[in-house]
């Protein structure tokens, strides 16, 4: 093998390693603002709906009262807006999972079958520059988030069987 593809195996593990930490990155912040998203919108709605039921049973202070903090909730859902920040996280973890299974293919099966290194450079430097625009424009992930995907690939969360414990 020669020198310019081990440096292309290289750079294609360092993407590939990018792309997984940002992706399992980007699907724990997603689920986590879902999560937000439920405990504040649920609670809104049936708070909204007592709330209605006390009107029609005559009891003002405590419809009032009631209709006050749906009105919060709602709001705050509303300023923070978590569904869309979840699939915005969902789809930025889409397309960086995508990224690194498309690099890993050309690692495991274009690099292997002899492609010419012009053209592997070339598929390389375009790989790469698909990762920076996707670093560039997806939104920040959490440092928690972050971390609990560090520890779940650390202990082999991500690994496909076929590779084994090596993968």
């Amino acid at each position: 093998m020669s020198e310019l593809i081990q440096k292309l195996v290289a750079e294609s593990l360092r993407i590939e390693e990018d792309t997984e930490h940002s992706a399992k990155g980007h699907y724990n912040a997603g689920d986590r603002w879902g999560r937000y998203h439920l405990y504040l919108g649920l609670p809104s709605a049936l708070i909204a709906a007592i709330a209605s039921a006390a009107a029609f049973k005559d009891c003002p202070e405590l419809a009032g009262s009631l209709a006050l903090l749906s009105t919060a909730l709602t709001t705050v859902l509303t300023f923070l807006k978590p569904s869309e920040r979840a699939e915005m996280h969902k789809s930025a973890a889409g397309q960086y999972h995508t990224l690194r299974n498309q690099t890993r293919l050309f690692r495991e099966i274009d690099l292997a079958e002899g492609m010419d290194e012009g053209v592997a450079k070339k598929r390389l430097l375009e790989l790469a520059r698909i990762r920076d625009e996707l670093n560039a424009a997806s939104p920040g992930i959490p440092r928690r988030d972050y971390e609990k995907a560090k520890q779940d690939i650390d202990a082999g969360g991500s690994r496909y069987q076929v590779d084994g414990a090596a993968g």
